[in-house]
C-alpha cells in the first residue's frame, strides 16, 4: 500500500474519532481508560472520602485495604464512601470496573487515610452568660494530636510485633541448629551402621567363598575314594582236608588283601577250589559286602 493511501486513511479515522468525540461531548478514550480525578493519587485524607471519575457509567467500585477487600456495587461518578470503612489509619486503594469487559477498561487509584482530630472545647472557655472578671481569657491549652498519638502507639505495637516475630526466629533457628546437630549424628550413627553392615557382608562372603573351597575339596576326596576296598570270592577246599566247608578268600597265600577286582581275579584264575566269581566284600556306600 501506497504512503498517500495511508496517509488518507488515517486522517478519515482521525476525523470519526474526533466527530464522535463532539456528538457525544466526551473522548473515546476516557471510555476506553476512564481516569479517576478524586481523590488523588497518594493523597492524605480525614473523614469520608468523595470518589469521582471521568468515564463509563455506572462501575463496579471495590476498596481495598487492611488485608480486605469490600464490594461496594455498582455506582456514579461522585460517590462518597463512609468513614467506617476506614477501621484504622493506613494506606487504602480504590478499584474500578466496568461493568462489561471489566479486565480491560478499568482504573485504580491509592491514598492515604488519617484519623480525624478530636476538637475538645479548651477549659477556659466561658459561657456567653457567664460574667467577665476584668481578666483577660487565658490561652487554650495545646491540645495533642491525636493521629500522632495514634500513629506513635501503632509504631510501638508495631515495634513490639517485630520484636515478637524476631524472638520467633531466634527461637527457629536454634531449634533449627539443634535439628542440625541431630541430623548429624543420626547420619553419622547410620554411616556406621553401613560400615558396620558392610565389613559384615565382607565377612560372610569370604566365610562363604573357604566353605565352597572346603566342599569343593571334600566333593574331590569323595570322588577320588573307590566303591569297593575288599574283594573276594567264594572257594570249596578239598573234601578230604574240609568236608562240606565253604570259605570265602579275601587274600592271596602271602596274606595281601584284594583291594582291587584285578587283584581278586588274578588269584581266582589258579584256584581251583574257586567256586564263584570274584564280588565286592567290603563296600565303601551300602554298608556291607555282595
Amino acid at each position: 500500500m501506497r504512503m498517500p493511501q495511508v496517509a488518507v486513511i488515517g486522517l478519515i479515522c482521525a476525523g470519526i474519532v474526533i466527530a464522535t468525540d463532539l456528538m457525544m461531548h466526551s473522548s473515546l478514550l476516557r471510555v476506553l481508560r476512564p481516569r479517576i480525578t478524586s481523590p488523588a493519587d497518594g493523597e492524605i485524607i480525614t473523614g469520608p472520602v468523595n470518589v469521582s471519575w471521568e468515564g463509563p457509567e455506572p462501575m463496579q467500585a471495590t476498596l481495598s485495604g487492611n488485608g480486605q477487600r469490600v464490594d461496594l456495587g455498582m455506582r456514579e461518578s461522585p460517590f462518597e464512601v463512609d468513614p467506617s470503612r476506614f477501621p484504622r489509619p493506613g494506606q487504602y486503594g480504590i478499584e474500578l470496573r466496568a461493568a462489561r469487559l471489566g479486565g480491560l477498561i478499568g482504573a485504580d487509584r491509592r491514598f492515604m487515610v488519617r484519623r480525624a482530630k478530636e476538637h475538645t472545647a479548651p477549659a477556659d472557655e466561658r459561657s456567653p452568660d457567664e460574667p467577665f472578671n476584668g481578666s483577660p481569657p487565658s490561652a487554650p491549652a495545646p491540645q495533642p494530636d491525636s493521629g500522632a498519638a495514634q500513629l506513635a502507639a501503632e509504631r510501638d505495637q508495631l515495634r513490639g510485633d517485630v520484636e515478637q516475630l524476631q524472638g520467633l526466629v531466634a527461637k527457629l533457628r536454634e531449634d533449627n541448629s539443634d535439628l542440625g546437630q541431630e541430623l548429624d549424628e543420626l547420619q553419622a550413627d547410620t554411616d556406621a551402621r553401613l560400615a558396620a553392615g558392610e565389613q559384615q557382608r565382607s565377612e560372610l562372603a569370604r566365610e562363604h567363598l573357604l566353605a565352597l573351597q572346603e566342599n569343593q575339596f571334600l566333593r574331590l576326596r569323595l570322588a577320588n575314594i573307590p566303591a569297593c576296598t575288599v574283594w573276594g570270592y567264594l572257594a570249596v577246599p578239598n573234601m578230604s582236608t574240609n568236608p562240606g566247608g565253604r570259605v570265602v578268600l579275601v587274600s592271596d597265600r602271602s596274606g595281601s588283601v584284594f583291594r582291587s577286582e584285578a587283584d581278586c581275579l588274578r588269584v581266582r584264575r589258579s584256584d581251583p577250589t574257586g567256586a564263584s566269581p570274584c564280588v565286592c566284600i567290603g563296600a565303601v556306600w551300602g554298608g556291607g559286602g555282595q
